[in-house]
């Protein structure tokens, strides 16, 4: 018997409705699971007993680290959902310089809440803003850790940095760096902006050779590569200097790609050779005239920047020549000397130059040499980082580490408070979380527990990554917390909780915690209204 018109058009319209439900699900389940494989690979690289991961690019070149940014960005990834987790933990890169692994591993354990909770059957928005509901409680609760930070007192941000050095490949030669990157950041410090730190200021130079602790911070520029030219006994220090940065050639003009000059007699090789030598002269008369005695030369890739009878010419009045000035570096360059790029000859004036008490190649422990530039104008506030290192793994590491320690100061300088490290602040976090979460009912309800138990993901990996029992360690934590001892935490010198953890020095800035949360809260409730995948033919 068959059935009515009516009847079979709604089971059709149920069997659409079932498959297009059944399709969002996969698909958000789908996104999770490539959200949480990612945060999986960089959890074992979390805190200072976390490994280090070895990265080997396609053209073979090998990359030793345990920097969740530089983990991530290193990573050929394709599900776009995973892409998210590496923008959000470049963004937590950008902002506070520390948490890059923490803020990822934690949107994991968010997304990992979000799946039990669904199958709960509770809708995504719903999830969605139960975890915003959380956010904004979790960080109101973490002022209550908050202690004021005076950047007058220097030993409290080197504490604060040699934590955040603890994790790193660098950690032993933290005592050293830690104090580098502090007075690095204070010197630059700009009075009229007191809330924040341009660290385009800080240039870090590697040089390979020697080791780390020869790193040292210089008020000036160094130059790893580009040296001093020796060409006709061209002079290698130069005090009282008068820098001129030239975006030109000091050489004889070329033809276009598609011309060229046939010679067909001597006599029109020698018109042309004392033309260029009259042109050449006649470049180096009106670089004398401005007062200038030391050139910074610019690269070029149209032809040679200088050529031989330039540098004669230069070194006979006792001129400094530096060519191969890379592009990137100009702004930094004219910053630091107060100086004006010139682009032609003939906009060469005094006014353009800048000054510095003294140019010279300098030579280094190893015997290797670098250029020198030091007595800058008071007014610059820009700095050089001179990083050294046994091995091109070590030196780039060392790049990276102290980068996040340079954030690490920035940060506090934004958001002048500290906070416990140790995993402390995520318990007592969770803690409060969870005391909000017995105040309300419903779906909001389980959403507030079930992010106060992801925040316990921080304090458990800690553990298991130091080889401790993290069930205990965390269940342990908890009951410290309950007992009004909220800045108890893991210390990792002695693998053991600690019931004031800042005793050890282990303090981190609150905009770390603060940024980490709400960068990882955002992502996982943005991934959550994800429910279609439409692939684009453009």
């Amino acid at each position: 018997m068959s059935q009515p018109p009516q009847a079979s058009q709604q089971q059709s319209q149920k069997a659409n409705t079932f498959n297009k439900s059944e399709k969002t699900k996969d698909i958000r389940l789908t996104n999770i699971q490539a959200a949480k494989a990612v945060s999986d690979a960089v959890r074992t690289s979390l805190g200072p007993r976390g490994m280090d991961k070895m990265i080997q690019d396609a053209k073979g070149q090998v990359l030793i680290t345990n920097d969740g940014a530089t983990i991530l960005k290193q990573m050929d990834l394709v599900h776009p959902t995973a892409k998210m987790l590496v923008e959000i933990s470049h963004a937590q890169d950008v902002e506070a310089g520390d948490g890059t692994t923490s803020v990822v591993v934690f949107a994991g354990a968010l997304l990992k809440s979000c799946e039990v909770l669904l199958e709960k059957g509770i809708h995504p928005t719903t999830i969605s803003e139960g975890f915003q509901f959380a956010l904004e409680n979790a960080l109101e609760a973490l002022d209550e850790l908050k202690k004021p930070v005076d950047l007058d007192n220097k030993q409290q941000l080197i504490e604060c940095v040699q934590t955040a050095l603890s994790s790193k490949v660098v950690s032993s030669n933290s005592t050293q760096l830690a104090p580098l990157a502090v007075d690095a950041v204070l010197r630059i410090v700009d009075p009229l902006k007191p809330n924040n730190v341009d660290l385009k200021d800080i240039k870090i130079v590697k040089k390979l050779g020697g080791t780390i602790d020869d790193t040292e911070l210089v008020e000036g520029i160094v130059f790893s590569n580009q040296k001093a030219s020796q060409t006709a006994g061209g002079p290698q220090k130069i005090e009282n200097a008068k820098v001129a940065l030239l975006q030109f050639c000091l050489s004889a003009p070329k033809t276009d790609v598609e011309n060229s000059i046939a010679i067909k007699d001597y006599t029109e090789m020698d018109k042309i050779l004392k033309e260029e030598r009259k042109y050449i002269i006649d470049l180096v008369k009106k670089i004398v005239a401005s007062g200038a005695n030391v050139l910074l030369i610019q690269k070029s890739i149209l032809r040679d920047a200088v050529n031989d009878l330039s540098l004669h010419f230069l070194a006979k009045k006792g001129i400094m020549v530096v060519k191969d000035i890379e592009r990137e570096d100009v702004e930094f360059i004219s910053k630091t000397l107060c100086l004006v790029p010139v682009a032609h000859i003939d906009q060469l004036t005094p006014e353009k130059l800048g000054t510095a008490g003294l140019v010279e190649t300098v030579f280094l422990n190893d015997e290797s040499k670098v250029l020198r530039i030091t007595g800058v104008p008071a007014q610059s506030k820009a700095l050089t980082i001179l990083v050294r290192g046994s091995n091109q793994l070590v030196l780039d590491e060392a790049d990276r580490s102290i980068h996040d320690a340079l954030c690490v100061v920035r940060s506090l300088v934004k958001s002048k408070g500290l906070i416990p490290g140790g995993g402390a602040p995520e318990i007592h976090l969770s803690l409060k979380l969870t005391q909000k979460a017995n105040t309300l009912t419903g779906a909001r309800s389980m959403c507030v527990r079930a992010f106060a138990e992801a925040l316990e993901v921080i304090p458990y990996t800690l553990a298991e990554n130091a080889g401790l029992n993290p069930i205990n360690v965390v269940t342990e934590l908890r009951n410290r917390h309950l007992k009004s001892q909220k800045f108890a935490g893991i210390g990792m010198k002695k693998n053991n909780i600690v019931d004031d953890i800042t005793t050890e020095q282990v303090v981190q800035p609150i905009l770390v915690t603060r940024s980490a949360l709400s960068l990882a809260t955002e992502c996982v409730r943005m991934i959550l209204k994800i429910d279609d995948l439409v692939i684009s033919a453009r």
